[in-house]
């Protein structure tokens, strides 16, 4: 078995399904599996029963996934092994979503049996909320750009240096599977790709801080705060990441001119991990939408009141899709971080703008 076939399953893989697997306790606690419920009800022995089963089963499926891909791989050789790769991970999310509908559906028949107080439905809101620094801003991309712009301008003065077809993939043995012919748009390709890159890295900063505010039923001032930090450390995360992307697309430049097939796997291999094991670490340690996640209060100091109660407009529990609300961004229901409102026409767009990205890349690769 190659050791680069099984290390990214493992240090990829393995935390990703231990995050995916655990996501229903990083969401707020007025949420569960999709649905809305009172933070009292979060924390009844049915829920935390649902839990522990979806975590159970999702860790066990996964598992299997992880270890029949492993097997597949000991004698498998460079395109069998992208092949078992990527449908492993097809088969991945597949069984994540399906174990998350299953759970979705048995929330919401189980939402009616709970306990709720019925008295008019009240927020409360800091109003404050919009003149704190929620993120980082997109100035910090200007670094990137400059490290983008400086290899250009070094590939284009050193351009006659270049071989008349350039290598632009290899396999674990180091032979070269992929190449293209010389040209300025092939040389520079990759910059018009990572300029995509930090296009859409701006976008998503500046999705955290334009994401609509939340609302709650106590509390506004402490509540407030654990948001505004929360979306700080991703916004940092997003800044770093997009930095670490530009360092790991311009060793790939700087490849074309000065081959150096091990250093460049190991680059590429250490940015992958530290960019997954990075999202792993921050959505453990802090509750969707900040807090922590294990939450120490009586069960007679949490409200029974039940949260706005928007579930019509998530489908599945993970889909937001409502015209009323002028919002692009918001706070996802499941698992960490945000999602788009499909109802806004500019986020099919940004969709199209993402899958444009990817089939460049791609085609750039083949």
């Amino acid at each position: 078995m190659q050791l680069f076939s099984i290390l990214p399953i493992i240090l990829m893989f393995a935390p990703l399904a231990l995050l995916l697997s655990f996501a229903p306790y990083l969401t707020r606690e007025t949420i569960s599996f999709g649905v809305t419920v009172s933070q009292y009800n979060y924390y009844t022995p049915i829920l935390r029963k649902l839990r522990s089963a979806f975590a159970t089963v999702s860790l066990i499926g996964n598992g299997m996934i992880i270890l029949v891909c492993l097997y597949l791989l000991r004698s498998a050789n460079e395109e069998s092994t992208a092949m078992i790769t990527g449908v492993s991970t097809v088969i991945f999310i597949v069984y994540w979503s399906a174990l998350h509908i299953l759970f979705h559906f048995k929330m919401k028949k189980i939402k009616g049996t709970l306990t709720t107080v019925e008295a008019p439905q009240r927020v409360k809101i800091d109003t404050t909320f919009r003149q704190n620094k929620l993120t980082y801003s997109n100035y910090w991309f200007l670094i990137h750009i400059a490290i983008i712009v400086a290899i250009a301008i070094i590939s284009i003065l050193n351009y006659k240096a270049l071989p008349n077809v350039i290598p632009i993939k290899y396999d674990l043995q180091g032979h070269v599977t992929s190449s293209v012919p010389k040209t300025y748009l092939s040389v520079l390709a990759i910059n018009f790709v990572q300029l995509g890159i930090i296009a859409l890295m701006m976008l998503v900063n500046w999705s955290i801080k334009t994401s609509k505010q939340q609302l709650t039923t106590s509390n506004p001032g402490q509540f407030a705060a654990e948001n505004i930090q929360f979306r700080r450390k991703w916004s940092l995360f997003t800044i770093i990441t997009g930095f670490l992307l530009t360092i790991l697309f311009a060793f790939i430049q700087i490849n074309m001119f000065v081959p150096n097939l091990f250093l460049l796997t190991a680059i590429s291999f250490i940015t992958t991990v530290v960019i997954v094991l990075g999202v792993v670490w921050l959505s453990l340690t802090g509750r969707q939408g900040g807090g922590k996640i294990r939450n120490h209060q009586e069960d007679h100091e949490r409200s029974k009141e039940q949260p706005v109660n928007d579930d019509d407009y998530w489908k599945l529990g993970f889909i937001y899709f409502n015209a009323n609300d002028p919002s692009f961004t918001v706070e996802k229901r499941y698992g960490i971080g945000w999602t788009i409102n499909f109802a806004r026409p500019l986020s099919w767009v940004l969709l199209l703008f993402i899958i444009a990205i990817v089939v460049i890349s791609r085609v750039l690769s083949q």
